[in-house]
């Protein structure tokens, strides 16, 4: 079990985020989740007493100094609909100075297709829908390379992990992952954030943006 350690979850009542708090609770982490409204979570009463919110802003550091203290590492699932102004960027180096301020290593991030790294393998779907993506929202696209950018120039031991289509659901599939070649066109919630929560002590991404599917 892993009740010593304490995991930060950011964007934990969205639909990757509140897979992964159910997860590390699953799997005995305590959790801190940060979340503009407090809503509740139907837990057992073990799972529920390793669970605190934080009822805050991903884009204040106040909000963040309370999330970050005491924590192991993070989980940022934080989200934006398409039709609002991308903060992918801003907020990641918000959450790395507290991070950093905190005594904080260890990041995990997702994002999706359309960062496009040198190397990379994709499928034909896969590049199509990347090229979509980019072509629909270039400033999202743009801001994803961005965020790139502030965990590569930062000492973090971060993992940044792309995803395909995500699917409504537990899923329970085996969970295919690679650094450089497209490993799939869908996977479901549930099993990404079974994958998000076992990389907190595994070293083979870190400073990588794997691919997953399933």
């Amino acid at each position: 079990m892993n009740q010593s350690k304490l995991i930060a979850v950011i964007g934990g009542t969205g639909s990757v985020g509140r897979y992964v708090v159910s997860c590390a609770l699953q799997q005995g982490y305590r959790v801190r989740m940060l979340a503009r409204s407090v809503r509740s979570m139907q837990l057992p009463p073990e799972m529920a007493a390793r669970l605190s919110v934080i009822q805050g802003d991903a884009t204040r550091f106040d909000s963040l100094r309370d999330l970050m203290h005491g924590c192991s590492a993070v989980i940022n699932t934080f989200g934006r609909p398409p039709q609002e102004e991308p903060l992918y960027s801003s907020v990641t180096k918000r959450v790395l100075e507290e991070m950093e301020r905190a005594g904080v290593r260890r990041y995990i991030g997702v994002t999706g297709l359309s960062l496009k790294l040198q190397g990379d393998h994709k499928s034909i779907g896969g590049r199509v829908v990347s090229r979509m993506l980019r072509s629909l929202h270039p400033h999202f696209a743009q801001d994803r390379l961005a965020e790139l950018a502030v965990l590569q120039s930062s000492s973090v031991e971060w993992t940044l992990v792309r995803l395909p289509v995500v699917k409504e659901g537990q899923g329970g599939c085996a969970i295919k992952a690679d650094a450089d070649r497209m490993t799939g066109n869908r996977i479901y919630n549930g099993d990404v954030a079974r994958f998000l929560v076992n990389q907190i002590d595994e070293a083979e991404y870190v400073r990588r943006c794997p691919f997953i599917g399933s």
